[in-house]
């Protein structure tokens, strides 16, 4: 942040010079480079005007004209040109002017306009006017005003996403992720999916934080919310973080409606995965532990074929689920009696193994089944309650990665856009008959 406290004079004497270099053109030929008058000037005095607050609507009226005649010759003057050095100083010049556009929030047209030019540029070969193209959308798209016009764009905007240069994939992704809201998210996600799949290992991290973000904020029902994450599981492996299966099997367990489903759909993705990555035996051993004998008189779902399911990943496992797949089996012998003789071997088997956390959990669950403990027993191992409201850790986590990227908060501006659709994303589960996650 910045005070400017006694400089309050600077945006219209700012102004007053822009005015004299723009549109009175008053300067020396000596001050010209490659035709464009003090390039470097204009850039330090439209980066100056963001630094203050926006001017008054009805205080500063003339001030403001007088700013919006500067930014639309700007805007309506600059050409992509072949001369590289003539293109850097008129692009330096406009992107701080659209800057200036997008602080001060007022002049509509001019919004429009920029969005159209910046278009143009999202489509040219040259990579550095691309890469500023797409950073600068970015910005425009989250101004109201705004929005609905750079979507336009998103077939170019997606089409970007597979440039050579990873810079400009980035850059892409970050628009895609900025652009997304409920009238739009399957498809984009369903696009962002399919990118997935061939996607740079140095951005896949990334674009999976961001698609399990965008699917629960603007996801109409969470029972689709489950299917993207079940995708990304399948697509993404061990890339799925696991702040992302927390934050399903919280979702899971705050929706009662939710939980059959999630159960039946999570198993049988289990059962179809040669190889299922841990996070996705996690998520299955969770579930089937709290919610398994909701679906135990479905076909190929019974106890037996539960535990035989889950026991099947043991050996594969590394050893926090191998620790998770305990917890579950004393849950399973103790909803379905006749899995007690399965589970005691498992239980007996690792009393002795090395790893000091699956020998303590195999010695106080066997001790669990004293005859004296049955109450107590029945007490540790009662469903779990609903989870308590709180911000999405995965939301958490992007923030992060994109304030670490930046330095400014890029995962802030976008995490303030989502926060503004909370009110308008409540409304819309209210009224399609979704549930609020927790």
């Amino acid at each position: 942040a910045y005070s400017t406290e006694g400089w309050e004079a600077c945006p219209q004497r700012a102004i007053g010079l822009l005015t004299r270099i723009v549109m009175n053109k008053e300067y020396s030929n000596d001050y010209l480079y490659y035709g464009i008058p003090s390039p470097w000037l204009q850039i330090r005095l439209l980066r100056m005007i963001t630094f203050f607050p926006p001017l008054h609507p009805q205080r500063d009226r003339m001030l403001i004209d007088r700013l919006v005649q500067v930014l639309q010759r700007v805007i309506s003057t600059t050409k992509v040109t072949k001369n590289v050095n003539k293109n850097n100083a008129t692009h330096g010049v406009l992107f701080e002017a659209i800057n200036v556009i997008i602080h001060e929030g007022k002049a509509t047209e001019l919004l429009m306009q920029a969005v159209q030019l910046l278009g143009r540029f999202i489509s040219i070969r040259e990579a550095n006017i691309r890469y500023l193209g797409l950073e600068t959308m970015a910005k425009l798209s989250q101004h109201p005003e705004c929005a609905e016009d750079v979507k336009r764009h998103n077939s170019t905007i997606l089409f970007s996403l597979k440039d050579a240069d990873v810079s400009i994939r980035r850059r892409a992704l970050d628009l895609v992720y900025s652009m997304c809201d409920y009238s739009n998210c399957r498809e984009t996600i369903a696009e962002l999916l399919s990118y997935l799949a061939n996607a740079d290992f140095s951005l896949r991290e990334e674009l999976v934080l961001k698609i399990a973000i965008l699917a629960e904020r603007f996801a109409d029902d969470y029972a689709w919310y489950v299917d993207v994450v079940l995708a990304l599981m399948k697509t993404a492996g061990e890339q799925v973080s696991d702040e992302i299966w927390y934050r399903v099997v919280q979702i899971i367990t705050n929706e009662e409606a939710l939980q059959k489903y999630a159960t039946e759909n999570v198993f049988k993705a289990l059962l179809d995965d040669t190889r299922p990555p841990n996070n996705l035996v996690r998520i299955c051993a969770y579930l089937l532990g709290e919610f398994g004998h909701l679906v135990a008189n479905e076909p190929k779902m019974s106890s037996h074929e539960q535990f035989a399911s889950l026991h099947a990943q043991w050996a594969t496992s590394d050893m926090p689920t191998r620790a998770l797949l305990l917890s579950t089996y004393v849950k399973l012998g103790h909803i379905y009696p006749e899995l007690e003789g399965d589970v005691a071997r498992v239980f007996n088997t690792c009393r002795s193994t090395l790893d000091q956390e699956l020998q303590q959990r195999a010695l106080e669950y066997s001790a669990l089944s004293s005859p004296g403990l049955a109450d107590l027993k029945a007490t540790v191992l009662e469903m779990m309650p609903a989870f308590p409201e709180r911000e999405s850790a995965v939301l958490k986590r992007i923030k992060v990665r994109s304030n670490d990227e930046t330095g400014r908060g890029r995962g802030d501006i976008v995490a303030d856009k989502i926060a503004r659709e909370d009110s308008a994303g409540e409304a819309h589960h209210t009224s399609s008959g979704g549930g609020g996650g927790g």
